[in-house]
């Protein structure tokens, strides 16, 4: 099967899984085998809010987290970017992230994958920044998703402390509107209640009118046919 031709839809693993090993094999540093340790790097957590490495890509691989290649390509390429983001230029660390970066299409294609370079997901800070915001935003439940996504294409330039007031009065906003949904939910039940014995007592009513009516019709019928014995007589 020609290589290039190998669709990107769905994952081949054993292809995959060396892919991995050639990448181990070439990460003379180890510093992609596991992951970083927040005690031997200190301050790495505070910089890199996605973490990648290739015993995890290895594992996700094995236990069928990923459904295509371009998944697993999505990964060595996050990892490759944490790296580049973390150390500093002309470092070893930064250096070899680098020679990975140009590296391993090439790897790929001896372990019978197609990536393509351009179609590979490398989020940038302003990206997870605004990815953050919004798993934040779900979280908390305080507000929905398209009022984050419209917020957050507004706000771009506004200052930190003028957005939290913002934010703020939205929620309080929020808050007095529900409270005023209920109060006419309540009201509006109220009023139907009345309706109900309103029509109740018509029917009432009207069930008495006509019975009156037909004892006033045997009343008129009785003095009749007594007339009707009189004249006889």
């Amino acid at each position: 099967m020609d290589v290039s031709k190998r669709p990107r839809e769905e994952l081949h693993k054993e292809q995959c899984l060396s892919f991995v090993k050639k990448l181990w094999a070439a990460d003379t540093l180890a510093m992609f085998h596991y992951p970083v340790s927040a005690t031997e790097v200190p301050g790495y957590y505070d910089v890199v809010e996605t973490p990648m490495d290739l015993s995890t890509i290895r594992k996700n691989i094995e236990q069928g987290t990923y459904r295509t290649d371009a998944e697993v390509e999505n990964d060595v390429v996050l990892m490759l970017s944490n790296a580049l983001d973390f150390n500093e230029k002309g470092s070893q660390w930064h250096d070899l992230a680098k020679q990975f970066k140009k590296q391993y299409l090439t790897l790929a294609r001896e372990s019978g994958l197609s990536f393509d370079a351009d179609q590979a997901f490398i989020p940038t800070k302003k990206v997870r920044d605004d990815e953050s915001t919004l798993r934040k935003a779900e979280k908390k439940g305080e507000e929905k998703l398209e009022d984050v996504l419209q917020a957050m294409e507004k706000d771009k330039e506004i200052p930190l402390e003028q957005l939290r007031a913002m934010y703020a009065r939205r929620t309080t906003r929020g808050k007095a509107d529900q409270q005023s949904s209920d109060f006419s939910s309540g009201r509006g039940n109220d009023d139907s209640d009345e309706v109900v014995s309103s029509d109740e007592e018509d029917t009432s009513d009207s069930g008495s009118g006509s019975y009156d009516t037909e004892e006033d019709e045997d009343s008129l019928d009785s003095e009749s046919a007594s007339k009707d014995d009189d004249d006889d007589k």
